[in-house]
Order: structure tokens, then C-alpha cells, then sequence
């Protein structure tokens, strides 16, 4: 909880006034692009009305903002990270590729936000990752490191048993990297979060789509062979790695190695975790380009530097039509169906024997 000048407390819910929804970030795929367009401009509005009780003071903060506006168009060297793309209105779009859980990644998103000066931050998260943003980094740094099973129990609730666990799974990769490198995930979205603070009128965008469709999609795609494959895989790939290691996935070669590599052991997954997000995040920015505005945009974008070449590469040619079958979760194939009730009757049998085991059985003989 946050404690506002007014005195007001602000819950969770009333700090995520300040994004547009995911649906709208990612345009609603049922609408064509002028309606969902439309759609962004209520919400901006929703959001102004929100925060500008703290940022209406226009005459300094206008001059403030002309000031700036010089650094964004002038021709500061960007970091090495950085693509720049035009817009239909003259403006520009900085993606900053990055490394999670990289500390020179932080420190690109500020410099490209402090010198461009943009009118939309979009950050490669969705409206059920915002906890990342939202919550201090050491709580971040604590419950990320531990894996409990209270947390366990809350994921297979929320998700179900079979997609609970793989989500456990994926989970624990990223636990095992935050206690490698002693850092919490997710520093250059909090990032970019904060220097968007710093911006009267800035808004910040969620542009990913929804975990829960991405996994739901990512595990149907998988045949009974890929998916006790892809289970061993997360079970036994927890080796070290240090900080050299993970700015080294920065370099293009060492990334298209790891790409082609994942593309040749599960296909299916490179699609639903890469290619299909990549040309979500694409439309997201697409949509945040057409937003009217008095001057030619200025927006950042903030993604894993793995889907900066497949933003690039679809650029200017998503629709909406492209994005709904993207929305859409399969259902489970046989093999899935399969495993999803041994996994049950396995849980189930487990309860079973640790009852049988540890509780008195007065009722035998």
C-alpha cells in the first residue's frame, strides 16, 4: 500500500489506473484498427483524469517537456541494444532489446527514456505480471528465490494441476537464476516504470499477452514425447551462470545460437513463446503509434532483446485479424489429456500413501 499527498490510500488496483489494459495495449482483436485505436483513447483518458490531480501544473512541466524534446530528436548515440522505427506520423519507436536480469539492461532503458523524453513506455509484461512493478524489490528478490508450497498449492489452484506444475517448473528456473545472481527479476521493467514517473503524462503500456494464454497455448502445442522432454529439460537445467554469462546473451550471435537451438529441440514452444509474442508486442506498439496526438510519437519499447528481430521483422504489417487466433487456447491434445490425469491420480495416491503412512490407524487390526 501507498499513502498518496492527499492522504488517500491507494491499493494495487487503483495504481494499475495508471496502464492501459493488455487488451487495449495489444488492440482488441476483434475490432479493426480504428475502433481499437478508439478504445486506447477512453482509457488515456481514464488514466489522465486519474493522475493529472498530480501533474495538471502545465506551465513548468510544459517547459519542462519542450525542453527535452531537443534530446529526443537530436542524434545522441543510442546504446548498442537500441532499434529505432518510424511511425505513420513522422515519430519514432526505441526498442531497447535487453537481458533480464541484466544490471547494464537497467541502465539502457534510463538512459533511452531520460534522453527521449516519450509520450508511452511499453514494457513486455502482462496485467497478471504488474506484482512485478509494483511491489519492492527486496519482497520481489525474497519470494522469487523461494519456492514453497503454499505457492504451489495457490499456482495449481489458479491454473490447474498439469498447468500448475509446469508453471512451478518454469518458475523454478527463474528462482534458481535469482539465487545465482542475488538479483530479482524484472529490474528493467521496474526500470523503465520509474524514469516513465519521472515524465509528466507518460503513460505506461502493457503490451504482452496474457501468461495464462501463452502457457495454456505453449503446453497444447507439445506432443506426450515433447512434453516429458520438455518436463526433464526444466527439471535438470538449473546449472550456474554468472553475470558475464548473462550480458553474453546480449550478442547476436550467441542469442541466434540459443534460438536455433531451442527451434530444434521444441519447435512448437519457439513458436508460442517467440514468433507469436513477437508479433503481439509488434501490435502493441502499432496501436500505441496511432494514437492521435499534436506531434510525431515518441515511444519506447521495453522487450527481451530475443523478440527485438521479430518486432522488426513484422513491423507495420499486424492487423487484428493476425492477433485473434493468437487468443485463442486449443484444446488438449490426447497425449495431454494423458498425462494431465496420471499427474492426478499420481497426486492423489501420493495424499493417499502419506496418510496412510504418518497418520494412527486405529481402525486395523
Amino acid at each position: 500500500m501507498t499513502q498518496n499527498p492527499s492522504g488517500v490510500k491507494c491499493d494495487i488496483v487503483n495504481e494499475c489506473q495508471m496502464f492501459l489494459k493488455a487488451e487495449d495495449g495489444g488492440g482488441d482483436a476483434k475490432l479493426n484498427v480504428s475502433n481499437s485505436v478508439s478504445s486506447i483513447n477512453e482509457g488515456e483518458q481514464d488514466i489522465g483524469m486519474s493522475t493529472n490531480s498530480q501533474t495538471n501544473k502545465e506551465s513548468p512541466e510544459k517547459e519542462k517537456e519542450d525542453s527535452k524534446e531537443s534530446n529526443a530528436d537530436g542524434n545522441e548515440e543510442m546504446p548498442s541494444t537500441v532499434t529505432v522505427l518510424d511511425t505513420p506520423d513522422g515519430g519514432k519507436v526505441y526498442l531497447v532489446g535487453t537481458a533480464h536480469f541484466s544490471i547494464k539492461s537497467q541502465e539502457d532503458v534510463s538512459r533511452v527514456i531520460q534522453e527521449v523524453n516519450p509520450h508511452i513506455v511499453m514494457v513486455e509484461l502482462c496485467e497478471q505480471r504488474t506484482n512485478i512493478l509494483l511491489l519492492d524489490e527486496e519482497i520481489i528478490l525474497r519470494e522469487a528465490k523461494n519456492i514453497n508450497f503454499k505457492k504451489i498449492r495457490a499456482t495449481m489452484a489458479q491454473n490447474g494441476v498439469f498447468n500448475g506444475l509446469m508453471y512451478i517448473l518454469l518458475l523454478n528456473m527463474s528462482a534458481h537464476i535469482t539465487r545465482e545472481l542475488g538479483m530479482a527479476p524484472g529490474g528493467e521493467f521496474r526500470r523503465a516504470m520509474a524514469e516513465a514517473k519521472k515524465i509528466p503524462n507518460c503513460i505506461v503500456q502493457l503490451g504482452d499477452r496474457a501468461i495464462d494464454i501463452t502457457l495454456h497455448r505453449a503446453i497444447a502445442s507439445l506432443s506426450w514425447g515433447q512434453t516429458i522432454r520438455f518436463i526433464w529439460h526444466l527439471l535438470t537445467s538449473n546449472k550456474s551462470i554468472s553475470v558475464e554469462e548473462v550480458e553474453k546473451c546480449k550478442m547476436k550471435k550467441m542469442l541466434d545460437d540459443m534460438l536455433e537451438e531451442m527451434a530444434e529441440e521444441f519447435p512448437a514452444l519457439k513458436r508460442v513463446f517467440v514468433v507469436e509474442r513477437d508479433m503481439y508486442l509488434c501490435h502493441s506498439l502499432q496501436i500505441a503509434a496511432l494514437q492521435p496526438r499534436n506531434e510525431p510519437c515518441r515511444i519506447v519499447g521495453v522487450v527481451g532483446i530475443g523478440h527485438v528481430a521479430g518486432i522488426v521483422e513484422h513491423w507495420g504489417k499486424v492487423t487484428p485479424q493476425d492477433i485473434t487466433p493468437l487468443l485463442v487456447i486449443p484444446p488438449p491434445s490426447l497425449s495431454t489429456r494423458i498425462i494431465r490425469v496420471s499427474v492426478r491420480v499420481a497426486c492423489a495416491g501420493a495424499v493417499v500413501y502419506a496418510a496412510y503412512k504418518f497418520f494412527p490407524r486405529r481402525w486395523l487390526p
